[in-house]
């Protein structure tokens, strides 16, 4: 089996412009990204099959980020978790397993304390299905931060009729709402005024028909870092994959630092496709300096 794995991994770096091993933020920098892996199962009757050799390649592409703390999306346990993360040294992963096939966790780095929180239940909105959000605390040298992974309500070919369109649209805006209120309350109680949120968010910034980013594009203390960011999937689109942060966070954004980290770009398709139908995303924030609350 080792063998095979050996084998695999080689394989991956054939097609990886360059196979990397996790490659850190210098200790002034922690570069926090998003990542939606596309059901990702742990290997019983999953909805996207992948082998060893595919998890592998997850891992590859994750550690090509240089990523600190990572945000994840459809993650259906920790045994699946466990499937990319044991090829990742140095990292651990965390999830919110909220009974469902597509759960949302970290996935972070040796040097970020990370303290779970718990998971953000006013998300699902009391519907089944709906996933919620996962808080966690995170400190890397003398920046912290409160940060909440998401997963919101899509709007995809199974809403077959206008109603239903409307619905998940409708579903969708009120989990943005829930979000400015949660961070709004973070932001008021006066112990942390760095907030991130990450994750997919199943809507571009710039729609203007039937928007529903509005509550946090128009907040006065959340910021889109990754919005203008093209879809890997069509240069037509901008990005549904997000980083949100607060005012007092951004101001230790490194400009142009955000990016994604595109897998069409030097993957095959068949190999992309396996990855995931999603890119990640990532920022880098600098550490330096004593921290503001």
């Amino acid at each position: 089996m080792k063998n095979a794995l050996v084998v695999a991994g080689v394989v991956a770096c054939m097609f990886v412009v360059a196979c990397q091993t996790p490659q850190g933020a210098p200790d002034t920098t922690v570069t926090i990204g998003t990542f939606n892996i596309e059901w990702l199962g742990d290997g019983v009757s999953d909805m996207k099959p992948r082998t060893d050799s595919e998890c592998l390649l997850v891992a590859d592409v994750i550690a090509r980020t240089g990523v600190d703390v990572m945000g994840v999306q459809e993650v259906e346990n920790d045994a699946a978790l466990r499937r990319v993360t044991r090829y990742l040294d140095g990292y651990t992963g965390y999830l919110a397993d909220a009974g469902i096939k597509q759960n949302v966790g970290i996935i972070v780095r040796k040097g970020v304390d990370v303290t779970p929180l718990g998971t953000y239940d006013a998300l699902t909105l009391g519907r089944k299905g709906l996933r919620p959000g996962y808080v966690v605390r995170c400190t890397k040298g003398s920046f912290d931060w409160v940060m909440m992974v998401v997963h919101l309500k899509s709007t995809s070919r199974h809403d077959s009729t206008n109603q239903l369109r409307d619905e998940s649209r409708q579903i969708r805006l009120e989990q943005v709402a829930l979000l400015k209120k949660w961070s709004d309350s973070v932001i008021a109680a006066g112990e942390e005024r760095d907030v991130i949120i990450v994750g997919d968010f199943n809507d571009f910034t710039s729609r203007r028909q039937n928007a529903t980013l509005t509550p946090l594009l128009e907040s006065s203390s959340m910021q889109f870092l990754t919005g203008a960011l093209k879809s890997c999937k069509n240069d037509n689109w901008t990005t549904i994959d997000h980083v949100v942060v607060s005012t007092s966070a951004q101001e230790r954004v490194m400009k142009g630092s955000e990016r994604m980290e595109n897998t069409r770009t030097f993957l095959q398709p068949q190999m992309a496709d396996a990855v995931s139908d999603h890119c990640p995303v990532i920022v880098r924030l600098s550490t330096a300096g004593p921290d503001n609350d």
